[in-house]
């Protein structure tokens, strides 16, 4: 799991008193759920287009609480999977065309049925992308879900003009200057805990059911391989290597205890991810990894250790073994590990810096109060929360995020895009289908009255 931060980190010292103040209307809206206060309407309504969703589906929920709120929606039926909307009774529009013709097809959809907003899972997939240039062309609405930056279990949500990495830079700005801090945003209670497995049957079913029935969709294009055996192949190597790598966790007490701050941990990311390959320079994780090292081994104190940890969503994938002994062989042997299943929490706090590229564990580093290093663009990659001397300098000069600005850059993140719970699970006591307190910004665009009584979502609503 990556990165394994419970929100409890995030949680600023609540009063016992007030948590069973705020669980008990909770509890007592269950029975509400699903019905809208009479004579409450959105602030404006909207007439939503949901183009490339979740694998999990979960998109397909809120879509029903957008419906409860008053807005139509409609949904792009790309593939199988997206016939759990049609079920549902969101409309849904065929496309089955090649992709160059998306874009012909998107704008004459939205001159007759009216869409005025896209919603859009990850903006980098190929008809995401296509629909994000349309809107800024437009200017229609536009708002991008992505797995939370907080993790595991937040989802992020940001429109076209609340951008994170452009909007928390200004916000923060604010705060270095002197002006307000970021007010704490209460943890909802909690129905139950993120599960991993139950992520990945739901992902691995509605992928399985998609390439089964590609045949009947030959034109549909996803980001990632079409070629079901391959998945299938890469699926037997992972479960092997998962095995395999059972033993690393001997590392943990060490890491704990003799080499506790004497090593630098280098978290790698999935070679495919967006985040390499449109928020980067590096063309590759070796490019990264070798660009990594060859720094280390010149500046950094001899006695040091560098750790590099696999991304279990890319155990499958890639091994970067070979290249990583290889180099370690050239330092003169045992100055650097590469490791898989240890715990993460252990490795970041017991380390001397982290060191990644534009990862969410980077901000379990800052949690952790360890000095943390990106090489790409990270919303975190601020003044006093990251270092920015640059790789060089980082294995001397390196020095931990300022007093309480973690505290500040979380509370900012959960107020501008951060939204308390998932869309593969249903995890918090809050109103709605999809379980979720949005954050405040998308509560306020989507689902308040004109009055300013919320809708659902947000903790304190006394509806749907």
């Amino acid at each position: 799991m990556l990165p394994t931060l419970s929100l409890e980190d995030y949680r600023l010292n609540a009063d016992a008193d007030e948590l069973r103040a705020l669980t008990q209307p909770l509890a007592d809206q269950n029975d509400r759920l699903g019905q809208r206060q009479e004579g409450q309407e959105p602030a404006k309504r909207r007439k939503v287009l949901i183009v490339q969703g979740d694998w999990e589906a979960g998109m397909s929920l809120l879509a029903l609480d957008l419906k409860d709120a008053g807005h139509e929606v409609g949904k792009v039926f790309f593939c199988a999977p997206d016939l759990i909307y049609k079920v549902k009774g969101i409309t849904t529009h065929m496309f089955r065309k090649p992709l160059a013709e998306f874009d012909a097809w998107l704008r004459e959809l939205v001159r007759t049925e009216g869409y005025d907003t896209f919603f859009l899972y990850n903006h980098y997939r190929p008809y995401n992308q296509v629909a994000w240039n349309m809107a800024e062309e437009l200017d229609m609405g536009c708002y991008v879900f992505e797995l939370g930056l907080i993790r595991p279990n937040c989802v992020t949500v940001f429109s076209r003009k609340t951008i994170p990495l452009t909007t928390l830079a200004k916000e923060w700005e604010k705060i270095l200057a002197g002006g307000p801090q970021p007010k704490p945003v209460e943890t909802p209670p909690e129905l139950c805990q993120v599960s991993t497995p139950a992520k990945l049957v739901s992902f691995c079913t509605n992928f399985f059911l998609s390439r089964i029935t590609s045949p009947l969709f030959p034109n549909f294009v996803d980001q990632r391989e079409m070629k079901l055996g391959s998945h299938f192949k890469h699926g037997v190597i992972h479960l092997w290597r998962f095995i395999e790598r059972s033993r690393d966790c001997e590392y943990d007490p060490l890491f704990a205890g003799e080499m506790s701050g004497n090593f630098y941990a280098v978290p790698l990311q999935v070679h495919s991810d967006t985040q390499i390959t449109k928020c980067s320079d590096f063309k590759s994780i070796e490019q990264f990894i070798k660009l990594v090292v060859n720094s280390f081994e010149k500046y950094a104190p001899a006695d040091t250790t560098l750790v590099f940890k696999v991304h279990p969503m890319d155990r499958g994938y890639k091994d970067y073994m070979d290249l990583i002994a290889g180099l370690d062989h050239r330092l003169g042997g045992g100055r650097i590990l590469y490791v898989d299943r240890v715990h993460l929490p252990t490795l970041l706090s017991h380390s001397r810096g982290v060191v990644n590229i534009n990862s969410s564990v980077g901000i379990s580093g800052l949690v952790h109060h360890v000095p943390v290093l990106t090489l790409g663009t990270a919303v975190y990659d601020l003044e006093d929360l990251s270092f920015r001397g640059g790789l060089d300098a980082f294995w001397t000069q390196a020095h931990k995020p300022k007093g309480g600005r973690v505290k500040d850059f979380i509370n900012l993140l959960l107020q501008t895009s951060q939204g308390r719970g998932t869309l593969s699970q249903r995890c918090f006591n809050v109103p709605g289908r999809c379980r979720i307190q949005w954050p405040e910004p998308f509560q306020n665009e989507f689902f308040k009255s004109p009055g300013g009584n919320v809708e659902i979502g947000s903790p304190d609503g006394s509806g749907r």
